[in-house]
C-alpha cells in the first residue's frame, strides 16, 4: 500500500509543495523581525583606588623606596554587563621600572583593564618614584630573654651561632640600624635552654623593628646556661637549753664553716651575714665527746640551704677542768638604738666609730669567735638633743664574757633635732651662767674647781682619765676596750 502512493506522481508533487512553503514560511519570518535584539547598551563606570603594580624592578641591588601616589582614579565604558561581573581589584595600573637604577624619575602608568573594557580616562597618568640602592653590613647578633627562670636559678650568658649575619636595607635606612636580636621565652625554665631556631628582627634606637631589612641568615640557634643562684656565708652556732650544774663546754667544732644560701637576687642582697645552727645542750648529761646533727636554718624567701645539716663535735668536761682563755677582737661596729626619727643621732667618739673588745670562755669557742658574733649598742632612748656619753651594751654569745672591766665601754654621741644645732664644743655645757643674762664678764672656774652649774658632777675626758690612773682596779684591759670609767669601791 505505501510502496503505491510513494510510487504516486500526484503524492509526491504535493508533499514537496508543502515542504516548500514551510521553507518559505520560516525564511520570512526570520527576516521580517524588527532588530531591537541586536541594539546593545554600552555605559560609563568610574572606578577609584584602582592599585599601581609596580614590575622590571632589579630586586637584589634595588628597592622603590618612595611613590608619590599608590593609586589611581579610572573612567572606563562597557556592555553594562560586563561591567557588573568585574570588581575593582579588577582593574590595575601597571609601572615598568625595568633597566631602572637609582635616582628620582617620574613615569608612565599603563592601564591593565579586562576584556572588554575600554579606558577612557585615568587620573593620574604619572608618578614621580624614587629608586635606592642596596647595601649589606653585618651586625652582631643578640637574644633577649622574656620571663623569668625559677626561683633561685639565673640564665647565664647566651651561646648564639652564628654570632654575625648580614643586614641588607636601602642606605638611608641602614644607616639607622641599631641591634639585631632575637626574643627567646625564659618563663619558668629550670634546665638549659636550647632552641634551634630563633627569629631575627632589625631594629634602630627607638626600638622600632625595620620590617624591610633583609637578614642572612634569618634565624640563629641559641642556648642559655642556668645556674642557681647562691651566696656563700658563714655558720654560727646558737645554743638552747642548759648543761646540768657541775659541767661545762670545753670544746665545739662542726665539719662546715660556710652554708650556699639559693634565693633571688632580692632576697640574697638582703641575707645577713651568717645562718645559724642550734645546739641543744640539755642533750648532753655527762663528761666526754660526741658528735650531733644540727639543722641549718634556711633563711626567709630562700629556696634551698646547702647542706641542710652540719655535724658539730662537742666535749663536755668538769666545770673545774676548764680553762678559760682571753682574746681581743678589733674594730667592732657601735649600733645605735632607739635615735627618734626625726632627729639625727651620730657617734662623735671614738672617731671611727669601733671599739675593741676583750672576751674570755673556754679557748676553742673564744678562738672561733668572729666580729660577727659580738654587738656594740648604744642605747640613746629618751636622750634630749645634745652631747651624751652612754655606756655601751655588749653582746656576747653563749658561755663567752668580756674580759677585764665588763660593761665599761662607753662612746660619745651627738644628737640633733631639726630645730636643734650640733653641739660642737662638748665642755661648752659646763661654763655657768646662773643668771640666764649671757654676760660676758662671768669667769670661768679655775682648774681643779666644781663647775658652779646644774653639772658639778660631770668630770671632763682629762679629769677622768688622771681618775683612772689612781685607781687599783683598772688593769690593761681598761686600755684596750677604749674611753672608760670605773666606779669607786
Amino acid at each position: 500500500m505505501m510502496d503505491k502512493w510513494i510510487n504516486n506522481n500526484t503524492i509526491s508533487k504535493i508533499l514537496a509543495l508543502a515542504v516548500a512553503v514551510l521553507l518559505w514560511g520560516m525564511v520570512h519570518l526570520d527576516t521580517g523581525t524588527p532588530s531591537s535584539t541586536l541594539t546593545v547598551s554600552y555605559n560609563n563606570k568610574v572606578i577609584d583606588n584602582v592599585g599601581i603594580q609596580a614590575s622590571g624592578l632589579d630586586d637584589s641591588k634595588y628597592v622603590l623606596s618612595t611613590m608619590d601616589t599608590d593609586h589611581v582614579k579610572m573612567e572606563v565604558r562597557g556592555q553594562r554587563s560586563v561591567l557588573t561581573s568585574f570588581f575593582a581589584d579588577n582593574y590595575q595600573a601597571k609601572l615598568n621600572l625595568n633597566g631602572l637604577g637609582a635616582g628620582t624619575k617620574t613615569l608612565s602608568l599603563e592601564p591593565d583593564l579586562p576584556d572588554g573594557v575600554e579606558l577612557v580616562s585615568m587620573t593620574p597618568n604619572r608618578v614621580t618614584v624614587t629608586i635606592e640602592e642596596k647595601q649589606t653590613k653585618s651586625f652582631n647578633v643578640s637574644i633577649v630573654p622574656k620571663g623569668n627562670p625559677d626561683g633561685g636559678l639565673q640564665l647565664g650568658k647566651p651561646v648564639i651561632a652564628p654570632q654575625t649575619v648580614k643586614v641588607t636595607l636601602p642606605k638611608s635606612q641602614l644607616s639607622t640600624v641599631t641591634t639585631v636580636q632575637g626574643a627567646v621565652n625564659t618563663d619558668g625554665i629550670s634546665e638549659k635552654f636550647e632552641q634551634k631556631r630563633v627569629k631575627l628582627k632589625a631594629y634602630n634606637k627607638k626600638g622600632q623593628e625595620l620590617t624591610g631589612a633583609v637578614i642572612e641568615p634569618s634565624t640563629v640557634s641559641v642556648e642559655i646556661p642556668v645556674t642557681q643562684q647562691a651566696k656563700s656565708v658563714p655558720v654560727k652556732i646558737v645554743y638552747a637549753g642548759e648543761l646540768p650544774d657541775g659541767l661545762a663546754l670545753s670544746k665545739v667544732n662542726a665539719n662546715v664553716k660556710e652554708a650556699a644560701v639559693y634565693a633571688s637576687q632580692d632576697v640574697l642582697s638582703s641575707l645577713s651575714s651568717y645562718v645559724t645552727a642550734t645546739l641543744d645542750l640539755s642533750q648532753f648529761t655527762e663528761a666526754g665527746t660526741r658528735t650531733v646533727q644540727a639543722n641549718l636554718a634556711a633563711p626567709s624567701g630562700s629556696d634551698k640551704i646547702e647542706p641542710g645539716s652540719i655535724q658539730i663535735q662537742v666535749t663536755v668536761v668538769p666545770s673545774n677542768e676548764v680553762t678559760d682563755t682571753e682574746r681581743t677582737l678589733s674594730g667592732i661596729p657601735i649600733v645605735l638604738q632607739g635615735a627618734g626619727d626625726k632627729a639625727t643621732t651620730t657617734v662623735t667618739a671614738p672617731v671611727g666609730k669601733t671599739m675593741d673588745v676583750t672576751v674570755k670562755g673556754p679557748q676553742d669557742m673564744v678562738n672561733n669567735l668572729t666580729n660577727d658574733d659580738i654587738s656594740l649598742v648604744a642605747d640613746v632612748s629618751g636622750l634630749a638633743a645634745g652631747q651624751h656619753e652612754v655606756t655601751l651594751k655588749v653582746g656576747l654569745p653563749k658561755y663567752i664574757t668580756q674580759a677585764g672591766n665588763a660593761g665599761q665601754l662607753k662612746a660619745t654621741v651627738n644628737i640633733e633635732s631639726p630645730s636643734t644645732p650640733a653641739v660642737t664644743n662638748p665642755n661648752s655645757e659646763n661654763e655657768p651662767n646662773p643668771s640666764g643674762s649671757g654676760e660676758k664678764g662671768q669667769e670661768r672656774p679655775q682648774e681643779g674647781q666644781g663647775s658652779q652649774g646644774g653639772d658639778s658632777d660631770a668630770k671632763t675626758g682629762d679629769n677622768a682619765a688622771a681618775e683612772d690612773k689612781t685607781n687599783p682596779h683598772n688593769g690593761a684591759d681598761s686600755s684596750a676596750n677604749g674611753t672608760s670609767e670605773n666606779s669607786q669601791p
